[in-house]
């Protein structure tokens, strides 16, 4: 069977990072011996990136300027542990991915142009997501889960109305993506059970 690259996507807070580690822990005991990596990180740029955007007042950014950082560190990614993985038949678990550029970088149409078109120049002829999982919940909620949380990206200090932007960046990717794409309401369901929607989705994916 043909390995397959699954994007674990959604707002900060929805529980994306353990749906993910989940799937993991499933594709392992299935022997399909996956890797699990995440964005920013897992390589040492990627790392850096994670480190930079922890410490530094990003108030001013331009949002390409950041979309720009984010395709670097993808770069490396893609090409150090993605790229090998894939070709060496082993599933990947992606903890954010393209989607969260599109949620988080974007404020227009244009934006979404721009980062498209750097995503086929950096990503399309090394490897393209299989599936995209996002984890939706309520603005509020996002933001009341990540101000209470312990690691803070900076973010959070954008404000409720930042976080609504993501959700309609997120809902309008759908939109574009949605043979790919599956949205799971997280807002009042427990772990397991979302856990059992991600594996049977992921199941007739890899199926198709």
């Amino acid at each position: 069977m043909k390995a397959k690259f699954w994007v674990f996507e959604g707002m900060d807070g929805a529980g994306k990072s353990t749906q993910a580690g989940l799937l993991f822990e499933k594709l392992s005991a299935e022997g399909r011996n996956p890797l699990h990596v995440r964005e920013p990180g897992t390589t040492v740029l990627g790392e850096s990136l994670r480190k930079m955007l922890l410490d530094a007042d990003r108030e001013d950014w331009h949002q390409r300027s950041e979309a720009l950082l984010f395709f670097a560190a993808r770069n490396e990614l893609l090409r150090q542990q993605i790229g090998p993985a894939l070709q060496a038949g082993h599933d990947v678990i992606c903890d954010r991915f393209t989607p969260s550029t599109f949620a988080y970088q974007a404020k227009d149409s244009s934006d979404f142009d721009f980062i498209a078109g750097i995503h086929q120049l950096v990503v399309a002829d090394i490897a393209q997501p299989d599936g995209v999982i996002i984890f939706d919940c309520k603005p509020e909620t996002s933001y009341q889960r990540v101000c209470d949380g312990t690691e803070q990206d900076g973010f959070e200090s954008r404000g409720i109305e930042f976080q609504r932007k993501v959700r309609e960046n997120y809902h309008q990717f759908y939109q574009r993506f949605s043979d790919i794409t599956l949205v799971i309401d997280c807002e009042e369901r427990n772990i397991d059970d979302i856990h059992d929607q991600v594996a049977q989705w992921v199941d007739d994916k890899r199926n198709d």
